[in-house]
């Protein structure tokens, strides 16, 4: 059965890439949550660890909630609740990762350890930065997922996994387009979005299925 759903999740992951932006809808809602649904499913199938399904449930519920959220506008001074929930679903999603990622030990990934750690506090830095002034009323709760985002990341490299830095890594960098998307890129610039929002999928979607990996 598990043998299924892998490719399963990703046939549904191509769908939702190729799906009308726009309005939301109960259908694109539903495609959008089913991937990281079904890993969550394999997960606990082959018996990872708890934390690792709670951490997909948590990422799957985001992407339901995130799938509402209203399209991005020149004002943020009223926070989006559907983006807000979305938004606390990942943040417990990241705590339930990096949680897990402390639980494991192994031996230093190699030299590269304190330049990847550095890369990750830059960009956190930076995209900090550049949100503190965009973010409006979701300032706080944005810099507290940046923070968590970078967190991951660093937690990774004491696994002394490459697959778990590698899959961090491309969820740090999903992140970092999706905040550049939402607060930073103009609304009407169709053709930047028609970059970032295939960039944030195809990313998540692949952080999610390496660090999923890792354990299976």
């Amino acid at each position: 059965m598990t043998q299924a759903l892998f490719p399963a999740a990703l046939l549904f992951a191509a769908v939702y890439l190729f799906m009308p932006q726009g309005r939301a809808t109960i259908a694109r809602a539903i495609v959008k949550t089913v991937p990281v649904t079904l890993f969550a499913m394999i997960a606990a199938a082959v018996g990872t660890p708890w934390l690792l399904v709670a951490a997909l449930i948590l990422c799957a519920l985001g992407d339901l909630l995130l799938a509402f959220a209203r399209p991005a506008t020149d004002d943020h001074d009223s926070a989006d609740p559907a983006f807000l929930a979305g938004l606390v679903a990942f943040l417990t999603g990241h705590i339930a990762y990096i949680a897990l990622f402390l639980t494991l030990s192994g031996p230093s990934v190699s030299g590269l350890s304190l330049i990847i750690a550095l890369a990750i506090v830059a960009t956190a830095l930076i995209m900090a930065r550049l949100l503190w002034r965009q973010a409006g009323a979701l300032r706080w709760p944005v810099m507290a997922y940046v923070a968590a985002i970078a967190t991951m990341g660093l937690a990774s490299l004491a696994t002394g996994s490459w697959l778990l830095v590698a899959g961090a890594a491309l969820f740090v960098m999903s992140d970092a387009i999706l905040g550049t998307e939402k607060f930073i890129v103009a609304p009407h610039d169709r053709r930047k979005r028609a970059v970032t929002g295939p960039a944030i999928w195809v990313l998540y979607i692949a952080a999610q299925a390496v660090i999923m990996s890792a354990f299976i």
